[in-house]
């Protein structure tokens, strides 16, 4: 029985050295396996790091993009509303001188329809009187070529308006 007690017994050495053997591996595995691995872990931190920021980076300036896109979309309403309404502007200035012109030019037709109105009138006046004056000196030779009785004043009379008649 002794020899089972010997495998249950405690070893204070064997304890003592296992424990130093444990913190020996410890810091032999700190040095070369846990310095590394945080070394690694770092820089997979930073690269993580830089990717959010990088991110966060490309967001902001596509907000700033989309702000100024936005910007642009409202200036060229802008500039498009403006276009139209001086579009609009000059058309309605074209189309009052077209009026104006119209106008000027019936009024300016007209003054000179009135004109050559006033004209024939003038010629035609003209010219009665001219036919009234060589009519009444066909009258008046007649008339000396013999005496006039009422009779004959009267046919003279209705023979100078069927004259007048037949000459229009």
């Amino acid at each position: 029985m002794v020899q089972t007690l010997d495998i249950i017994s405690v070893n204070i050495w064997q304890i003592l050295i296992s424990l130093i053997n444990l913190l020996i591996m410890y810091l032999i595995l700190k040095k070369f396996l846990f310095g590394p691995v945080q070394v690694i872990l770092q820089t997979r931190k930073q690269q993580v790091e830089d990717i959010y920021t990088e991110a966060q980076q490309k967001r902001d300036s596509a907000e700033t993009m989309r702000a100024q896109y936005e910007e642009k979309l409202a200036g060229a309403r802008d500039e498009a509303d403006s276009i139209v309404r001086t579009a609009q502007q000059t058309a309605q200035r074209r189309s009052d001188a077209i009026v104006s012109d119209a106008s000027q030019q019936a009024s300016h037709l007209k003054q000179k329809a009135e004109a050559e109105i006033a004209q024939e009138k003038k010629q035609m006046l003209s010219d009665v009187r001219s036919e009234i004056s060589d009519i009444a000196v066909e009258i008046a030779s007649r008339i000396v070529g013999r005496e006039v009785r009422k009779e004959d004043h009267e046919s003279f009379v209705d023979e100078f308006i069927r004259n007048v008649g037949e000459q229009q």
